[in-house]
């Protein structure tokens, strides 16, 4: 599916485990919350990067207020499969986009986020320093900034042939992380009771998810396991 030229590019950062489960629960609460599935990305399989087209910043916030299956949601402001066309693609993004991030009365740090490999501080703050063109005035602010960027790079997923150079490169404004902590909250491990039927924790958000449950509505489920109240 195109690009529409209306919508914002994001970018997401998905969880690695539940692969066949993340298409359509994201499908499902962009529903939900008044958007709908749009992307240039011909397939998603198993990588962890996902390039969606999502109308409003609020619905983005939405998604993740509800998804197990995403870790972070940014805004994407460029994306390569070289530092060079990254760079050639954020001098192409337009400035008055960047600008209300960066005025001299914000506070920002940049991270580095990769997948698949480790890099060591050196090379992460050598990345750092290339973005010296993009147009900060802020000041860096590392404990609690108001803005965070990231460089985000794509190493492919088979950890035993690790590319000297990633195959995709991202940078993006981080707008919010998903519920994963929930799968640990209301861990199996943390039960009173734990029966034959027990479901995963995670697995239990996903299928609300994918039946788009909103607050008061009423769930008919006849295959309740134990129904242990808890």
């Amino acid at each position: 599916m195109a690009l529409s030229c209306t919508l914002n590019r994001y970018l997401l950062l998905m969880a690695q485990e539940h692969l066949e489960f993340r298409l359509p629960e994201i499908k499902s609460l962009l529903l939900l919350f008044g958007g709908q599935f749009a992307s240039s990305q011909e397939t998603y399989g198993k990588s962890p990067f996902w390039i969606l087209s999502i109308p409003s910043e609020d619905i983005a916030r939405n998604l993740m207020k509800r998804t197990v299956c995403a870790k972070s949601i940014f805004e994407l402001w460029g994306h390569g499969q070289s530092p060079e066309e990254l760079y050639s693609s954020l001098k192409n993004y337009p400035v008055e986009k960047m600008v209300p991030f960066l005025h001299s009365d914000s506070t920002y740090k940049i991270k580095i986020h990769t997948f698949n490999k480790t890099l060591t501080q050196e090379e992460k703050i050598k990345r750092i320093d290339a973005l010296e063109f993009l147009p900060f005035e802020g000041k860096v602010n590392l404990k609690k900034p108001q803005h965070v960027f990231s460089v985000l790079e794509d190493y492919g997923l088979d950890p035993n042939c690790i590319p000297e150079n990633p195959h995709n490169i991202y940078f993006g404004r981080w707008i919010a992380d998903g519920q994963r902590e929930l799968i640990e909250s209301y861990s199996v491990k943390k039960r009173h009771f734990i029966g034959n039927t027990s479901m995963d924790a995670g697995l239990s958000f996903i299928m609300a998810n994918h039946g788009k449950v909103k607050e008061n509505d009423i769930v008919f489920d006849p295959f309740v396991g134990t129904a242990v109240y808890l």
